[in-house]
């Protein structure tokens, strides 16, 4: 009784009259319990009692190369290339099989295939432990998410909603619920991406330079899970770019470091760290940047050298750092010191391939392009059409992906499990509001996340805009909304704000949950394994035995 007395007392209903404040029932501790409890009866409704096969991409795959690390075989799934998450669940599945939770953690412990029985016995509970790790991830990027969103606009209320918004999004919904490498990959690149527009807006601090380069390494393993995430890389100067102080800095010590002796020293011992960080990883830079003729990995040439692009990614990141600093006045200092944090972070987050080595990632990371192609011209060959960037083919697909993106923001024309798209159309509606009072800043802000959103969006098309996808660009939006209600502040009381709000959240509920729903009455069988491009990614296990002989070779 008196842990239920505490539990209602960390969530009690707050007494509220305004509008927004009704939207936001519970305190703060308490919209964290309430959102994680709707995650996990979700989760425990259509998802964790799935059968192992029923979402063969890439729950088996996951679980089937997690086992082999464990049994300290060479990984064999390399396609984008989920190393992180496989390591991840390698580690998992041998905690939880110390204390004996799940009966098999090895793959030279997986009982014969021929014994279906037997096999599911111990791949099930696996597979089990893996969709845990997945809640455990989206809870985790969750509440990383509301907390520094919380930070950013100065405001737990929205900073709530928020949370509970990205809980219940059309890419959470299912990515939590199995086994796929766009919610860690996501995860990491928004949890980065928050903490650089935090320390964006707070101004000068001794400290800042730390951030960039803590930012640097989740974006450098979040590419390990997901290359997908090299779009994101791109717009970070467009994202970060109209993001400066909202107030003048403090006229304390803190404000003046960077502009004192002592900045020299911070300014040496960054470039020590990303000396020593770059000695590390010259051997992976060198593999990376080696000729693949030999790889035995997909990659198809985009036209540009792997080295040029990277080059010219490089280039255009400096440019932007050189960018803001001129616009927001940052220090030379702190500027170089940034940079050279970055390139630490980067560094080091590189160095995660040597905790299981194989040369296919570390391929795989350093050509995102060549790989992302190799995927989306298998989806339209269209893609690979020609020679030229302006063959008619090509052109046919950009014109039709641009109408695709837009039919999917009016929903009526194309509908989808994506409930953000009505949080969009509030962005719209607010973001012209602000135009009409001229507050260009909060403009520009919100400009730069939605065509990042939508321009990911459009990339995308190349695969079709797949659910988990969703993952890479429903957090822009809702930081864009954050930020609207934060500064007009006026629409926090107006007549229709509650009624809004409310229809915001049963469509979250509502359309997200429709997925998992269909997934969990679908009436597959086991022979979906039996695809040859699934059969491909477990070659080490015996032909299952309902599935037609493999061909020679």
């Amino acid at each position: 009784m008196a842990g239920a007395a505490r539990l209602m007392q960390a969530i009690r209903i707050r007494d509220t009259t305004q509008p927004f404040d009704r939207l936001v029932r519970f305190n703060w501790p308490g919209q964290f319990i309430v959102t994680f409890a709707g995650m996990l009866v979700s989760f425990l409704i259509a998802g964790f009692w799935f059968p192992y096969w029923r979402i063969a991409d890439m729950d088996f795959f996951v679980v089937y190369n997690a086992l082999l690390l464990n049994a300290h075989l060479p990984q064999a799934f390399f396609d984008h290339p989920g190393y992180l998450l496989i390591l991840l669940l390698s580690y998992w599945l041998r905690a939880l099989h110390a204390i004996r939770l799940i009966p098999v953690d090895s793959f030279d412990a997986v009982p014969p295939i021929g014994d279906l029985r037997t096999f599911g016995a111990a791949w099930m509970p696996a597979t089990q432990a893996g969709r845990v790790l997945s809640l455990l991830t989206a809870m985790a990027f969750v509440a990383a998410f509301t907390h520094l969103l919380r930070v950013l606009v100065r405001d737990w209320r929205i900073a709530g909603f928020g949370g509970f918004l990205l809980a219940f999004s059309g890419g959470m919904a299912m990515e939590m619920r199995v086994m796929r490498t766009e919610l860690l990959a996501a995860g990491l690149f928004m949890i980065a991406l928050l903490m650089l527009l935090v320390v964006a807006r707070r101004g000068e601090r001794p400290w800042r330079p730390a951030i960039v380069g803590v930012a640097s390494l989740l974006i450098t393993l979040a590419m390990q899970s997901k290359v997908q995430v090299f779009f994101l890389i791109c717009a970070l100067p467009i994202l970060l770019l109209p993001f400066g102080p909202d107030a003048p800095a403090k006229k304390d010590v803190q404000a003046g470091f960077w502009r004192s002796r002592q900045a020299w020293a911070a300014i040496a011992a960054a470039a020590l760290i990303a000396a020593m960080a770059v000695y590390l990883a010259k051997d992976l830079l060198s593999l990376g940047f080696a000729p693949t003729d030999h790889a035995d990995i997909l990659l198809l040439s985009v036209g540009i050298s792997t080295a040029a692009y990277w080059f010219l990614l490089a280039a255009w990141l400096i440019l932007g750092m050189a960018a803001y600093c001129l616009i927001w006045r940052v220090a030379a200092p702190e500027a170089l010191t940034a940079a050279l944090a970055a390139l630490a972070g980067c560094m080091i987050g590189l160095l995660a391939f040597y905790a299981r080595f194989h040369p296919d990632n570390v391929l795989v990371v350093f050509h995102p392009l060549e790989t992302m192609l190799s995927w989306a011209s298998a989806s339209d060959p269209r893609l690979t059409a020609g020679h030229s960037l302006f063959d008619p083919a090509r052109v046919q697909f950009l014109l039709q992906a641009i109408a695709g993106v837009i039919a999917r923001r009016t929903f009526v024309l194309h509908s989808s499990p994506r409930p953000t798209i009505f949080l969009e159309w509030f962005v719209i509606a607010a973001t012209i509001i602000a135009v009409r009072r001229r507050q260009w800043h909060l403009v520009a802000c919100v400009a730069a996340l939605m065509l990042t959103d939508w321009g990911i969006d459009l990339l995308d098309m190349g695969r079709r805009l797949q659910q988990g996808y969703f993952l890479f660009t429903d957090p822009l939006a809702i930081i864009a909304a954050a930020l609207l209600i934060a500064e007009l502040k006026d629409l926090q009381q107006h007549r229709w704000t509650y009624p809004i709000g409310i229809a915001l959240v049963v469509a979250h509920v509502v359309v997200s949950q429709a997925e998992p729903i269909k997934h969990a009455l679908r009436s597959d069988s086991p022979q979906v394994l039996c695809d040859p491009g699934y059969m491909f990614h477990y070659q080490r296990l015996a032909p299952l035995p309902f599935c037609p002989p493999r061909p020679a070779g």
